[in-house]
């Protein structure tokens, strides 16, 4: 048997290994990038989902001048506490921020309804607002985590 031959095979048995070496880690790095998205998927709606039941029921609640500045156990409460630690543990500085943001935010407007502030007045309104526009640059800055992994 010529060298040629056994040169030639050894070549293309080589490149065949490395080749499906290549399609396996190219693979499992796409399956990888998934199951990371998937999980900060869940964190986020997680979050958003909490903190969206917590700022709900602070619209319903009753005016209790005692009240004010106990928006915090409330939300311990909704497992806004518990969702923003998850965050802390899957995603990036600056969406963990603006979580943090959104949380004061909710925590301002629960402040606002139960000072006993009505629905139209300016109070109400700027907590409700601010609440909403925290909460809708949470979103932006999630959708861009996930694009961009």
């Amino acid at each position: 048997m010529p060298w040629s031959t056994l040169v030639a095979t050894a070549v293309g048995t080589v490149l065949g290994v490395l080749a499906t070496l290549m399609a396996d880690h190219v693979r499992w790095r796409r399956d990888r990038s998934e199951r990371e998205r998937d999980t900060l998927r869940a964190a986020f709606t997680e979050y958003l989902t909490a903190l969206s039941a917590a700022r709900d029921a602070f619209s319903r609640t009753e005016p209790s001048p005692e009240a004010v500045g106990k928006g915090h156990v409330a939300l311990g409460e909704h497992g806004v506490y518990a969702a923003q630690h998850q965050l802390e543990l899957v995603t990036r500085r600056t969406l963990v921020d603006k979580a943090g943001r959104a949380t004061l935010a909710v925590l301002d407007f629960h402040d606002a309804v139960v000072a006993g502030h009505a629905s139209g007045s300016p109070e109400y309104v700027s907590a409700w607002r601010t609440a909403r526009r925290t909460r809708a640059a949470l979103i932006a800055e999630m959708r861009k985590v996930l694009r961009y992994g």
